[in-house]
């Protein structure tokens, strides 16, 4: 029987494995030069550089599967080309000796004395070649699910990544700039979601970093042209955002989630991560349109700035912040910073929240002044006994999911089910004279949560854990302040 007659789902998963055997045979490190200079006859040191690229280690490996035939041709491309990463290439290092054809890397290592120089390499090669790809081959493009672009962040490249992004009519994820957001028209951007395209797009990522001098002045002599403010930008067939990075030049802001929340109205999974400069305004702008599809919420500007997260701002119209999350029939995972929270944030036995909860807060609800501690010390103590409350709800339901709830408050994480309370209390320990707390371990925990300190070097001091009668011991004896 000719293996061609087989089902499509069945010649597919054996050329599938098949690839995955080329892919762990073929070559899947690059090599670099130590110090490669212009002196030709300077000796050189050869070092592995890093690995190959996923997209190309998919390429090589269904290298002889394409040579085969027409059909076999098609199954290569589009497992090669199914998630495509385009990056900046930095640095100008070029060596002699090096083949370009990845199969001969195992006879570089054979060579005694390598050879290399400066030559210049255009640093946006990689997307241009992809543009011409994409435009000369279109059914190559129809073939990309996924785009993710690195790296490349001044108004040519955004240019260059709006005309390949065009060119993926069956595009489903993509990762870009978030220069792309002021640099594109709002055609483009219409284009870009593919709201009348049989696969529009599912999952979009806008990734923000710091500019240098050269990238912010280019970027800066572009016009803004306020894609968002159009009617044709429509995010409503999107379900998946995501904002990563904090930068200096044309911040992501509250207007432009905003802008975003009036169309956004089926996402199921919203991250706003190391980003200082968008605040819980624009955060609950797109959970309200989101409400009853949101599955996933993630709002940590804190991952960048450490413990001290920035403020993470409060509602304009006076809105409770703690009965709109509970008010997510859908919600099941949750990261939240917001300006206050309460008991009733734990109270709502009907949501579906399941593994790891963290919630930072800068006050407790109706207690921002901080001046009655007695009073922030019996709120805190309802807030954790509610949040107890729903771990317990949650393990016996009718469909039964472990929960487990991490607060961080007055720079301490509190962990309800195991009633224990990470902080540095050294100070208080010293104003006790060693009378305070009763009871003190070493905590694994730091101003960064469960993950530590990551080697900062300014707070190499570790937290202590104690259990949360210690703790509320020493706030009744004004050791410690709520």
């Amino acid at each position: 029987m000719n293996i061609n007659a087989f089902p499509n789902e069945i010649l597919s998963a054996i050329l599938e494995r098949a690839a995955e055997a080329n892919k762990e045979e073929g070559v899947t490190f690059t090599f670099g030069l130590v110090d490669a200079g212009p002196a030709p006859k300077r000796n050189f040191q050869r070092y592995v550089k890093g690995p190959v690229p996923p997209s190309l280690l998919k390429w090589d490996a269904t290298q002889a599967i394409r040579r085969v035939c027409s059909r076999w041709h098609e199954w290569g491309v589009g497992y090669a080309m199914k998630d495509v990463y385009i990056k900046c290439w930095r640095g100008s290092e070029r060596w002699a000796d090096l083949s370009l054809n990845r199969e001969k890397y195992r006879l570089y290592e054979l060579v005694d004395s390598p050879k290399g120089w400066f030559v210049y390499r255009d640093p946006f090669m990689s997307l241009r070649s992809t543009c011409k790809l994409f435009t000369k081959y279109p059914d190559v493009a129809t073939n990309v699910r996924r785009l993710w672009f690195d790296g490349l962040y001044v108004p040519e490249t955004d240019a260059q990544i709006l005309t390949a992004v065009s060119s993926c009519i069956n595009l489903t994820s993509l990762s870009i700039p978030w220069t792309v957001l002021r640099h594109g028209s709002a055609e483009q951007w219409a284009d870009l979601l593919g709201i009348r395209r049989d696969l529009p797009l599912r999952s979009l990522e806008l990734l923000a970093v710091n500019l240098s001098s050269n990238q912010l002045a280019l970027a800066e002599a572009d016009e803004d042209l306020s894609p968002l403010d159009s009617r044709m930008v429509n995010f409503s067939q999107l379900k998946r955002l995501k904002l990563f990075g904090d930068t200096n030049y044309s911040l992501v802001n509250d207007d432009d989630l905003i802008a975003i929340s009036r169309t956004a109205t089926n996402l199921e999974e919203f991250q706003v991560t190391c980003m200082s400069t968008v605040t819980i305004e624009g955060v609950m702008a797109v959970v309200k349109a989101s409400q009853q599809t949101l599955r996933l919420l993630e709002h940590s500007p804190r991952s960048q700035d450490g413990f001290m997260h920035p403020d993470p701002g409060h509602l304009s119209d006076g809105e409770h912040i703690c009965e709109i999350l509970t008010s997510c029939p859908k919600l099941e995972d949750l990261s939240i910073s917001v300006p206050s929270m309460c008991e009733k944030l734990f109270s709502n036995s009907n949501v579906r929240w399941t593994g790891d909860c963290q919630v930072r807060a800068l006050s407790l609800c109706g207690h921002d002044d901080h001046n009655d501690t007695t009073e922030s010390s019996e709120a805190m103590k309802r807030v954790l006994d509610q949040s107890r409350e729903l771990i317990a709800q949650r393990a016996k339901g009718y469909f039964p999911a472990k929960l487990t709830i991490e607060l961080f408050f007055a720079d301490l994480i509190f962990d309800p089910h195991l009633k224990a309370v990470h902080g540095d209390f050294s100070l208080a320990e010293l104003v006790s004279m060693g009378s305070w707390p009763n009871k003190k371990e070493i905590s694994r925990k730091g101003p960064y949560g469960s993950t530590g300190l990551y080697g900062k070097k300014n707070e190499e001091y570790l937290f202590d854990r104690v259990s949360e009668d210690d703790f509320f011991e020493g706030v009744s004896r004004t050791l410690l302040t709520l």
